[in-house]
Parts: structure tokens; sequence; C-alpha cells
């Protein structure tokens, strides 16, 4: 794997990211829980992607029909635990029902080296069964905005239990959202991490950090 290869991680609202890399000369493309325009926000019409992840079937994740097929005319759909290879993508999805029983999936992605646990709406700590199956992460993916899903204490409490790199936060406040959730700032100084802010994280495996987890977060795009 070449190192110098660079990821592209983008955040469209609530839990839906695209993420991008290069598997040999060919890029390839992830799209995470697509969501309705009934939670209040509009969802991009133009993407693509090879593989589309689905954390739950709920009006925040489900509307899989939005995204385009990358090489296809629709991309691989993965809603529930398994072990999936599609066009150089493996992703991992692992059984983790919220707190009310209802079906909720986690997953592991790794591509170009890296390693990306991605909890969508999840609204409590993780199980050590759960951990265990999620190995080894570089990049955390998790929602922080309390009411349905982790508030930023429990979120706080997730980043130790998986120890990434970098910590990417996902359902928080943002213009023209319906559900009511806490800002982005009270995380990140509850964390005391560093932050860098932007529109698109652009990363490789050896421009991971070291020692201190790094909190990034994204723009909407």
């Amino acid at each position: 794997m070449n190192s110098t290869q660079i990821m592209q991680i983008s955040w469209h609202g609530l839990g839906s990211f695209s993420i991008k890399g290069k598997v040999g000369q060919s890029e390839v493309s992830l799209v995470s829980d697509p969501y309705d325009t009934s939670v209040g926000l509009r969802f991009p019409r133009t993407l693509a992607s090879a593989v589309v992840v689905q954390t739950s079937n709920s009006p925040e994740a489900n509307n899989v029909e939005a995204v385009h097929g990358e090489d296809s005319p629709k991309p691989f759909v993965i809603s529930h635990a398994g072990e999936f290879e599609v066009r150089g993508i493996f992703v991992t999805g692992i059984s983790a029902p919220k707190k009310d029983g209802g079906d909720h999936t986690i997953y592991r992605i790794y591509l170009e080296g890296i390693s990306i646990a991605l909890l969508g709406s999840i609204d409590r700590d993780l199980t050590d069964k759960e951990v265990s199956k999620l190995g080894s992460i570089d990049i955390l993916i998790l929602p922080i905005g309390g009411g349905s899903v982790l508030n930023k204490e429990m979120a706080s409490d997730v980043v130790s239990q998986v120890e990434p790199r970098l910590v990417i936060p996902s359902y928080y406040e943002i213009e023209g959202l319906k559900t009511k959730l806490a800002g982005v700032e009270s995380f990140c100084k509850d964390l005391g991490c560093p932050r860098e802010d932007s529109t698109k994280l652009k990363i490789t495996k050896s421009s991971l950090p070291d020692e201190d987890v790094n909190v990034v977060v994204l723009a909407r795009s």
C-alpha cells in the first residue's frame, strides 16, 4: 500500500459521510447513512459511490436511492452485520442494537491502510465484544449531540473505549435540522484534544497523529 495516497472524508450532515480513496489506480468511494429530506436537510443530489453503508432503517439513514452507482447503476448496499469486500473496500458490519433494542449496525471500514469506525446513531457505550470486533481504529466517527444519540460525556467515554488517533463528530446541531441536538463546541471542549476545522479531511496513513487524539470538525458539504 502506498502510504502517500490520500483519503478524503466529507460530511453531509447527521451520520452521512463520503469516504474516498484509491485502490490500485482506481478511485473508489463509500457513502454512509443517506438521509431523507424529512429531517430538514437537503441531501446532495449528485453523490455517487461503489458502496452505501446503512446503520439503521430510519429517515436519518435509509435514503439509499439518493446515491448513484460509481461503476454500476446502483451502489452495493450494506445494512446488516457481516464481512464484505467491494472494489477493494473492506467493510465489517457489527450488530449494535440501540438501548431500546432497535436494530442498529456499526461498521469497521478499511481502505488505503486506514481503519475507520463508523458508529451511526449509537446511543450507549460499546460492549467489550463490539470494541473487540472493531479492532485497532485510526479514525472514529461518532455522534455527540445527545437526545436519541450519544451526548458529549458518553461520546468521550466511547473515545476512551476505542482509542482512535482521529475523532470526527457527527449528529450535532446545524442550521435547518429538525431534531434538536447539542452543538459541537462543548464536545470538543469536554474532550480537550487538539482540534482542526475543515471542509474536507485529507489524510494519509503516515500523517495520522502519533500520540494525542485529534478532533476534526467538518463543515457540511
